[in-house]
């Protein structure tokens, strides 16, 4: 690496350091309640959890730009947009989940303190995925610029879409109703429901990850990607349950009981069996 190359690098990581830590401080400046008692001394989880998925989308999201094109300034304003492009679509997951979950507008700003736990887990449920799909996005070549951001913005949005599906798709197969019970703290729905959301994020993410290639092989690639995520996990789910959650510990009695032991390992295993799943997604559209 020449010191052109390592100067650019330095300054990709910079970027993302200074919007990172802005973006912070901006969150900090726009409640109206003490970001420092609620985060350090009250330890609001439900409160930390939101600000942990929001960094992640805009630091997972746009890592994948970083360390590119180290031969050509212009990577820098790729990384410098990626970043507000990332940041924004942080923004606008405050509204997406309170309206997945909730069904209502977005939680005023000086309200999200208050904000359960399991409605937090579900966001940052959300927002992994969501980092999973924004890097995706970035990765690979397209023929010329317009196609490039024309297919990053299609597939940002076919990602979002998927990821609401499945939060509605594991509403229906979920025992009780998913949703009242997180809106009144059910932390082990909202526990499984991130697992899941983050499942289907890492999927999505091997079937688009990689070069551009056409619209119709690439919508083709994605919706195989959607399905083979749906089917998969819930496969995956029904044999969690019949072969590691023995005993008195069972799909229906970790919500009915609030065991979170259980729904913790549960939303870790998705995950895990997530990343073979994904593989094969990523060979297969390759």
């Amino acid at each position: 690496m020449n010191g052109t190359a390592a100067l650019i690098a330095v300054l990709q990581v910079l970027i993302v350091i200074f919007a990172l830590g802005g973006g912070w401080w901006l969150l900090n400046a726009a409640t109206s309640f003490d970001d420092h008692y609620e985060l350090w001394q009250r330890a609001n989880w439900g409160y930390l959890v939101q600000r942990v998925g929001f960094v992640a989308v805009q630091v997972i999201g746009v890592s994948s730009l970083v360390g590119q094109d180290l031969h050509s300034w212009s990577s820098l304003a790729w990384v410098g947009g990626g970043v507000v492009w990332a940041t924004l679509l942080a923004i606008f997951g405050f509204w997406i989940t309170d309206w997945m979950i909730l069904r209502t507008r977005a939680t005023k700003i000086g309200e999200l303190n208050a904000v359960p736990l399991s409605v937090g887990l579900v966001r940052l449920g959300f927002y992994l995925g969501l980092a999973l799909v924004v890097r995706a996005t970035f990765i690979g070549h397209a023929p010329n610029l317009r196609t490039s951001l024309t297919s990053i913005a299609v597939f940002t949005v076919a990602g979002i879409a998927g990821l609401v599906i499945a939060f509605y798709l594991h509403s229906l197969v979920s025992y009780g109703n998913l949703r009242a019970e997180m809106a009144t703290g059910g932390v082990t729905e909202g526990m499984e429901s991130a697992g899941v959301l983050t499942a289907v994020g890492l999927i999505l993410y091997g079937a688009m990850a990689g070069d551009f290639t056409t619209w119709p092989d690439s919508l083709a690639g994605f919706g195989v990607a959607l399905g083979v995520a749906y089917v998969g996990l819930y496969v995956a789910r029904y044999l969690i349950d019949w072969f590691v959650l023995t005993g008195a510990c069972t799909l229906k009695t970790i919500h009915a009981e609030q065991q979170r032991g259980a729904a913790a390992l549960l939303a870790f295993l998705l995950v895990m069996l997530a990343l073979p799943i994904s593989a094969v997604v990523n060979l297969y559209i390759e």
